[in-house]
């Protein structure tokens, strides 16, 4: 072989690991293989089709994946999801962060969202249990939309009937009137003639007093008299005219209502009739197929929960690759009994620290209170959380060395480092005394506000217990 298609090989052969080695990387990055995790679990009675290396995203964020899924050996059990979850998320994964399964978009791959515990609740441990919610069922969402739906078809029909009813009455009045205008007609008729007869005996009655006939003629002697009665006959005249004015407008208004025809009432029946029709023709509407054979109203449903979906899947999709290395170890048995001896700075670098068994970050609010003369002091709240948050470390006691970092972020570099400290020997004493430690196994170190590197955290202001299991 020449020496030219040795070197054309060679190249091959270079670049073919180069392009397997980038591969392997991007690979184990976006699955990240690379970097650190610690593992929570969450059950759930439906798991609504979720399987193992679905996504697990905390508040959104891409965070790792399910690793696995137990089945319940009984009816009543539940379904337990192992979630694997990159550490840079723990500091926000709190014991009361709640595990949901979701779905990306409205038919896309279902995921397990942890959300943001909150800043009173301690730091959730590794291999501990996240409270959870069951998924939701789109199938009750269809079911109470098919209720809905026929209930807007009940009502309209009840309204079509209502308005068919009202429309009969309004005719049958229609008719009641025209029989009420027919069967008066003939009394005002009467009553006309009667008031006709009434005028002419008056007339002849005044005609008899003037000629002195009858007691009132010869009452109309007396010129007295006469006047008053003359008084009299003219009013009765009064009344007799104003009585045929009467007559005269009782007939006009009889023939003006047998004339109309009522156009008010029939125009009111047209438009119900019209109203009734287009309540129909809007509901038809509204139920026929789409241009894609689909109903209309279930359409419209399926919308309204895709874009619910969309608002409460909305989340940054970048992905971040982190490379850190965890506190490697902590002390052995030796190391350990020196750690007063040691600074700072020796014990971050120090080449006896083993990687810890646990650390739980506890936050100074509600631990500590400052005493008059500026030192800190333990608060009952600090005291119930510090037994909250050593449930997880029980089961490692008293064999096993502790250790308690204080933090400080307050004040001057020498006010943060004797702070810390404070808060640390305070810790510690109380530890000591009720879960009966020995004090051989139980260290403390003031850390001022600087964690060391690879535990997770860039700033701190409380105390971080820390186990260490003895090899």
């Amino acid at each position: 072989m020449s020496l030219k298609k040795k070197a054309l090989v060679g190249v091959f052969l270079v670049g073919g690991v180069v392009l397997f080695g980038i591969g392997l990387f991007m690979i184990g990055s976006r699955k990240q293989i690379f970097g650190s995790h610690f593992h929570v679990y969450a059950d759930f009675d439906n798991i609504d089709t979720i399987t193992s290396g679905a996504k697990v995203r905390v508040s959104g964020m891409n965070a790792g994946q399910v690793t696995a899924i137990d089945v319940p050996n009984k009816p009543s059990g539940r379904f337990r999801l192992t979630l694997e979850v990159d550490e840079k998320f723990h500091p926000i994964v709190r014991k009361d962060s709640v595990a949901t399964i979701e779905t990306e978009g409205m038919v896309g791959n279902k995921f397990v969202n942890i959300k943001k515990g909150s800043a009173n609740s301690p730091e959730c441990p590794p291999h501990g249990t996240l409270p959870s919610e069951e998924p939701f069922n789109m199938g009750a969402l269809m079911k109470q939309g098919g209720g809905l739906v026929k209930q807007v078809q009940s009502t309209i029909s009840d309204i079509q009937k209502r308005a068919d009813k009202a429309i009969d009455n309004i005719a049958s009045l229609s008719g009641h009137v025209d029989g009420v205008v027919i069967s008066v007609r003939g009394d005002i008729k009467q009553m006309t003639s009667n008031g006709a007869h009434i005028t002419r005996d008056v007339s002849e009655i005044a005609s008899n007093t003037r000629k002195g006939n009858g007691a009132a003629g010869k009452i109309l002697v007396d010129k007295t008299v006469a006047s008053d009665v003359e008084d009299t006959v003219a009013k009765a005249k009064q009344s007799s005219a104003n009585v045929e004015q009467a007559t005269q407008k009782v007939n006009t208004i009889i023939s003006d209502v047998q004339q109309k025809d009522m156009p008010d009432v029939r125009e009111t029946l047209a438009n119900t009739r019209n109203m009734t029709g287009q309540m129909n023709q809007a509901v038809g509407t509204f139920l026929s197929p789409g241009s894609g054979g689909e109903n209309t109203a279930l359409a419209l449903r399926d919308t309204v929960h895709g874009a619910k979906q969309t608002v409460s899947n909305l989340a940054d999709d970048t992905e971040a690759i982190k490379h850190n290395f965890f506190f490697r170890g902590f002390f052995n048995r030796r190391g350990f009994y020196n750690l007063d001896q040691i600074t700072p700075s020796k014990y971050n670098s120090s080449e006896f620290v083993k990687k810890p068994k646990a650390r739980v970050w506890l936050a100074s609010a509600g631990l500590f209170t400052t005493k008059p003369d500026g030192t800190q002091e333990l608060t009952d709240t600090g005291k119930s959380i510090l037994n909250q948050s050593m449930s997880d470390l029980v089961p490692y006691l008293p064999n096993n060395p502790l250790v308690v970092e204080g933090y400080a972020d307050a004040g001057m570099p020498d006010q943060r480092y004797l702070a810390s400290r404070q808060r640390a020997v305070e810790v510690r004493q109380y530890l000591e005394s009720h879960f009966h430690l020995n004090p051989k196994l139980v260290g403390v170190m003031p850390m001022a506000d600087q964690p060391p590197r690879g535990a997770g955290k860039k700033m701190w202001d409380g105390i971080c217990l820390v186990l260490v299991v003895s090899k």
